[in-house]
């Protein structure tokens, strides 16, 4: 059943209560106050005809039985000498009440009337006595002091009658916005599970939202976190089927090489070499070794292992690789600066290999009259290489390719750089991450600073 009906039922409910009882106790108060006149107007007449019938024997001054009775007598009209007004020491309106009562007061009955005072209700009684005189009584009801509890009571009752109406309403308007803005909430979950859950005033709804929002920040990441797994599979079965052809074409590749370069060395120191060949063998040594360290890049993006990983001082790798670099980056018009130092677990010539990479591409990337900066600092148990330039970066829709084996922007460039150096941090154990912020581009390699070699 819905939550409005249920309320609005107790509310009906509830009201019901509320109302019998109300109309109960002003009933109850309704009765009692009869009760109480009837028994005043009753005590008159019996006070009355008591007294008219056995009057006392002191000059026929009454002795009544009841406390708080009054009474006297008063001369007959009809007898000579005129009529006496009735004074009974109460008030000018009790007196007129008498008279008039004393004028129609018949001799068998008393004749009975009721005033209204402050104490309660005045009750009046004449009447005409066997020996002609005429008696008068006088009788004051007040007012129960139970009355004033009782009417407290209904007034209380009413006003909890409207409170809970008014709570009942104002629970059921807010119960309904809470569930109408859920709903709305959670059809805006099903196509976005950022969306902003609004809080319901009712805590018990608010609490449901809570949860809510919770579970979607749950799933949300759940998601990414499916995306990226999905991403790293596909990422690492293309380096499967890359190290697949890499071990083959390696092994092709690399015994001719040997081969070739065995056969240029022996050229190169045999006796009567002219100067002019011993030189064009020196070129043709020097292609031989850019060929294997191609088919080292291949191995290492492909997954095989790097080499053995020592406790190494970071800044050392760094000072080395920027001294044989910074010739190279003059003449872009660029500088070089470093700064920090750290540890770290790593293969020396990977780590050198990867510096060489990231500071590459920040002088590429930079404009004339720019600066390379890298820093080398400890976070916990990670020490952090990073290397910034003021280039423009990659396009920003292009970013998760960055790391992909033959991603370039640069018409010469292989595109294995990067995807080198993010395999020789994930083979040592980091991650190698990628940044643009403020116009900076920053690359981040971070790498176990403990843990012994390996």
């Amino acid at each position: 059943m819905s939550l409005r009906w249920l309320l609005g039922a107790v509310t009906i409910l509830a009201s019901l209560v509320f109302g019998v009882s109300v109309v109960s106790v002003n009933r109850l108060i309704r009765m009692s106050s009869e009760q109480r006149l009837e028994r005043g107007r009753d005590l008159v007449q019996r006070e009355l005809a008591r007294w008219a019938e056995a009057p006392d024997a002191d000059g026929g001054a009454a002795r009544f039985t009841v406390l708080g009775l009054r009474g006297g007598t008063a001369q007959d009209p009809a007898i000579p000498g005129g009529p006496i007004p009735i004074r009974s020491g109460l008030s000018g309106e009790a007196d007129r009440a008498l008279s008039t009562l004393a004028a129609v007061a018949p001799r068998d009955r008393a004749e009975v009337g009721a005033l209204d005072v402050e104490e309660g209700t005045l009750f009046l009684g004449a009447r005409r006595s066997a020996d002609g005189r005429l008696l008068w009584v006088a009788y004051t009801v007040s007012m129960s002091k139970l009355v004033g509890t009782w009417r407290l009571i209904a007034g209380l009752l009413t006003s909890a009658t409207v409170l809970l109406g008014g709570i009942a309403l104002g629970t059921v308007i807010a119960a309904t916005r809470g569930a109408r803005g859920l709903k709305r909430s959670l059809a805006a979950l099903e196509e976005d599970l950022t969306a902003e859950v609004p809080r319901p005033a009712l805590a018990e709804l608010s609490s449901v939202a809570e949860g809510v929002a919770s579970l979607a920040a749950s799933l949300a990441a759940a998601e990414r976190e499916r995306e990226r797994l999905a991403e790293e599979l596909g990422r690492k079965e293309r380096l499967a089927a890359l190290g697949r052809v890499v071990a083959g074409v390696a092994h092709e590749v690399r015994n001719p090489l040997a081969s070739i370069k065995l056969r240029v060395d022996m050229a190169r120191t045999s006796e009567g070499v002219p100067a002019e060949v011993a030189q064009e063998l020196d070129a043709v040594d020097e292609e031989i070794t850019r060929l294997d360290r191609l088919l080292t890049d291949f191995l290492v993006v492909s997954g095989r292992r790097i080499g053995r990983r020592v406790d190494t001082e970071l800044r050392d790798v760094v000072d080395r690789r920027l001294v044989l670099l910074s010739t190279w980056a003059k003449e872009r018009g660029v500088s070089l600066a470093v700064s920090g130092r750290a540890r770290a677990v790593v293969d020396p010539d990977a780590c050198a290999r990867a510096v060489d990479n990231l500071v590459k591409n920040g002088v590429e990337a930079s404009p004339a009259g720019a600066e390379v900066r890298v820093q080398i600092e400890r976070r916990g148990g990670l020490s952090v290489l990073t290397v910034e330039d003021d280039g423009d970066g990659v396009p920003e829709d292009r970013a998760s390719e960055l790391f992909e084996p033959f991603f370039t922007t640069k018409p010469e460039g292989t595109g294995l750089g990067l995807a080198v150096s993010r395999a020789i941090a994930v083979a040592s154990g980091g991650r190698l991450t990628y940044q643009r912020e403020g116009g900076v581009t920053r690359f981040e390699l971070s790498v176990p600073a403990e843990g012994g070699a390996a």
